[in-house]
């Protein structure tokens, strides 16, 4: 039954977060918010509400590691699996190598900033939490005034949205139905997946950071099939990238903030290093390659990410 609840819980928080996020856009379209902060900030936050919701979720409950968890695994799974094969399947253009290399470096910088407050302290406090938090409110606010800079080299028509008494009903359903959806199945995740790691007799943590974390990105990892479908050739980087990003701004800040996080040993010699490798790998073939990433380049991220999801499974047996 825990798994059964287990993967009801993942369709709950992908489906819910889907109608809530395409609620959310058309509202704030109506309130003739511009589409350019739209893309900054709404969109980018609300991709990331499966991984808060969870992580949220957990720390209310009183279990941390499956929140740190989630959003390390996150970070691990969104760049290891979805972007490495879609580098292989469609090798994408590079776009803007200096932001790929600026997002990079700040993913790289925050866990390096985690590590090395967790070898300090022994945990991640809710002062931490808070800073994070606020780090997010400026990240916003440069990627709000990254796009208008851009939006003037570039400038588009704001797009016209209907109203009548019908959207406003339906949208209004699927804001609070989604809403629902998505903090149930987040619950239900949680929940079960501390049976689950009960009765497999394995730590709490190491659901977070498989399971629970390739549930939380699926989302991704559809969106990622299909720009293949589509041969969409110029994936950004950066999408992947200001996920990562906002899974340690976001995720780790709402969750530490209220409830510190303990730091184990295991995390900091083995979990954040290897997950800043997978991160590192892409900054340094971003910055090798002239125009696109190599099939090859995809090939060594996903064979890392194995070896680490491999050492990481068996630790537990």
């Amino acid at each position: 039954m825990p798994y059964l609840l287990f993967v009801v819980g993942f369709f709950m928080i992908i489906k819910g977060s889907d109608w809530f996020v395409d609620a959310t856009i058309w509202i704030a379209k109506v309130l003739r918010i511009p589409n350019i902060i739209i893309g900054a900030t709404l969109v980018s936050l609300c991709t990331t509400l499966p991984e808060a919701m969870v992580s949220t979720s957990s720390a209310l409950k009183g279990n941390p590691d499956i929140a740190f968890g989630n959003a390390i695994g996150s970070i691990a799974c969104n760049t290891g699996l979805i972007l490495a094969i879609t580098i292989i399947l469609t090798r994408p253009t590079l776009g803007d190598k200096k932001r790929i290399f600026g997002q990079g470096f700040f993913v790289l910088s925050l866990l390096g900033f985690i590590t090395v407050t967790g070898m300090i302290t022994g945990y991640i406090s809710s002062l931490i939490g808070n800073l994070l938090l606020v780090l997010l409110g400026v990240y916003i606010l440069y990627n709000v005034a990254s796009s208008y800079k851009m939006k003037k080299k570039t400038p588009q028509r704001e797009e016209r949205v209907d109203v009548n008494g019908k959207l406003i009903l339906q949208n209004a359903f699927l804001f609070i139905i989604g809403l629902v959806l998505t903090i149930w199945g987040a619950n239900l995740l949680v929940e079960n997946g501390e049976i689950i790691a009960k009765l497999l007799g394995i730590p709490d943590v190491i659901v977070g950071l498989t399971l629970t974390a390739f549930g939380t990105s699926l989302p991704e990892l559809v969106t990622a099939i299909t720009a293949v479908v589509k041969k969409a050739q110029d994936i950004s980087i950066g999408n992947v990238l200001g996920a990562n990003i906002l899974n340690i701004l976001l995720v780790i800040g709402v969750a530490s903030s209220i409830l510190p996080i303990p730091m184990q040993p295991d995390w900091i010699s083995f979990h954040l290093p290897f997950v800043s490798l997978i991160v590192g790998l892409v900054v340094v073939y971003a910055l090798m390659n002239q125009k696109r990433f190599n099939r090859w380049n995809g090939i060594v991220i996903l064979s890392t990410y194995a070896v680490y999801l491999f050492f990481t499974i068996s630790s537990t047996f």
